[in-house]
């Protein structure tokens, strides 16, 4: 049977802790296949500036963790666009903590990169120096 044409999205849900279930992550795969097709979608990345400059995934916009407070409203702007935010971090784990925190804020329309830049970047993909 010949595969279908163009890119599939594959939602993925973490399985570590059941509470997580309802929280979407994307492997590093799975986000490149998405950035091929969303062109609507927001990569924000959630780790210090220094850090992002040093590199980051094309396309995507920083946002240091500490001003997540303070941007509720940018992210529910995004999701009143109905634009899908994938947050990354640098290995994952404070992205899909913020995830839940701006869940429960009722903005569902994010998603979290598993394994983070670590992730992105053991999978063989580059990372960009400039925005």
């Amino acid at each position: 049977m010949p595969a279908p044409d163009g890119p599939k999205v594959i939602y993925h849900f973490p399985h570590e802790d059941d509470t997580l279930k309802l929280y979407h992550s994307f492997t590093a795969d799975e986000l490149e296949q998405l950035m091929a097709i969303d062109t609507a979608l927001v990569m924000v990345d959630l780790r210090p500036a220094t850090e992002y400059a040093a590199g980051h995934i094309a396309g995507s916009i920083n946002m240091p963790a500490e001003q997540i407070d303070s941007r509720y409203q940018k992210f529910r702007s995004m999701q009143e666009s109905q634009r899908n935010v994938v947050l990354i971090s640098e290995d994952g784990k404070l992205a899909r903590d913020l995830v839940i925190r701006l869940c429960k804020k009722n903005i569902d329309r994010v998603w979290y990169l598993q394994g983070g830049i670590r992730a992105w970047t053991k999978s063989g993909r580059s990372l960009a120096t400039k925005q």
